[in-house]
């Protein structure tokens, strides 16, 4: 699953900015002017009935901004803020998946958007 979240967010940062390098989390450090950093990972599960559980996954993307002049800074604000309309709703194998808790914050002076995608999963109980 982890796979093909990082699809799709890959996908719809692409359609936002064309032209952008967009990293894995692995990724440090680039001479890139400008690039982001994708994070993907894991959260737990979110119990939500007797038989039912979220599986959680926390997406972080990093703008990071190389040149940091005034049209660049403007480019990341501008970026941020269509993200918001662009991640309401994301299409993963069919299904229409809704995130939650979208915050767009700044760490060490670069700027981040995060939210959670979670996936419904039936429990299936074994007898013992």
């Amino acid at each position: 699953m982890k796979a093909r979240i990082i699809k799709v967010i890959t996908s719809t940062l692409k359609a936002i900015k064309a032209d952008a390098t967009i990293y894995l989390d692995s990724v440090m450090q680039s001479s890139k002017p400008f690039y982001l950093v994708l994070s993907v990972d894991e959260g737990g599960t979110d119990n939500v009935g007797l038989n039912v559980q979220n599986k959680v996954y926390l997406v972080d993307v990093a703008f990071i901004d190389n040149k940091e002049t005034t049209e660049s800074k403007q480019m990341i604000e501008d970026l941020i803020a269509q993200c918001g309309s662009f991640f309401n709703v994301l299409n993963i194998d069919g299904n229409q998946v809704f995130p939650d808790n979208y915050l767009a914050y700044e760490s060490d002076g670069v700027p981040h958007i995060s939210f959670n995608v979670a996936f419904p999963q039936k429990i299936e109980w074994s007898e013992i």
